[in-house]
């Protein structure tokens, strides 16, 4: 098993997994204005997510979204996509997006 840390620096990378390996995606985040990490429709993966806010932050700082990935399938040619978006606008008007493109053996 491996662990395979991603950030945003990392958008549009492919990555080869294994089926037992674990993936962790860290976004910067700030929920505040509105703004959150949406995961769009996969099922090759089953997900977890969670928000942490700066350990010395005051209240509406920015924080992170943590996703991890343990895969589900074995896919020759996948990707997931993250929108940055408010949840009450069109997907069309996201502010940013996150993707990668992934093998699973």
């Amino acid at each position: 098993m491996q662990e395979i840390q991603l950030s945003e620096a990392d958008n549009g990378k492919k990555i080869q997994l294994k089926m037992d390996d674990h993936v962790v995606i860290k976004l910067p985040s700030s929920p505040g204005t509105g703004y959150t990490w949406e995961l769009q429709p996969n099922n090759h993966f089953s997900v977890s997510h969670e928000y942490k806010m700066q350990a010395d932050a005051a209240i509406g700082a920015a924080g992170i979204d943590i996703f991890e990935l343990d895969p589900q399938a074995q896919v020759q040619n996948g990707s997931i996509k993250f929108l940055y978006r408010r949840a009450w606008e069109d997907a069309s008007k996201a502010g940013k997006q996150f993707s990668i493109n992934y093998q699973i053996q």
